[in-house]
């Protein structure tokens, strides 16, 4: 759980002065989880939603990027990985490739990548 979660649902606890007790009733939690919880001890979602709701809280869970893009930046960081390493192999410092080389290099290590299947990719 994201700890201003945590912090928003402490203090509007605090200041509605609602006891744990009636926390635990209304959300059909056992009283320990709800101590547990605002001890900030790991609580599961479903803890969480059960909370909030008794508080007049809502959850809300937004996307901070596009799948598309998350998916590009892990073919870039494959495809680093690909690269770095033929790139380490090279024992003499005269081998390693110029820096064109190396972005066709990274280049082609994307193509091939992103025809892969997306299990492949994320693996």
């Amino acid at each position: 759980m994201h700890a201003s979660t945590y912090e928003l649902l402490k203090t509007r606890q605090k200041n509605m002065q609602i006891p744990y007790e009636v926390i635990a009733k209304q959300s059909e939690l056992g009283i320990a989880t709800v101590k547990r919880f605002f001890s900030g001890a790991n609580s599961s979602m479903a803890t969480v939603e059960k909370i909030a709701s008794v508080l007049a809280c809502d959850i809300h869970i937004s996307a901070r990027s596009t799948a598309e893009k998350l998916l590009e930046e892990q073919i870039e960081r494959k495809a680093k990985l690909v690269v770095d390493r033929v790139m380490k192999t090279s024992a003499l410092e005269a081998q390693k490739p110029h820096s064109a080389a190396y972005a066709q290099m990274l280049q082609r290590a994307k193509d091939k990548i992103s025809k892969m299947t997306k299990t492949q990719i994320w693996s």
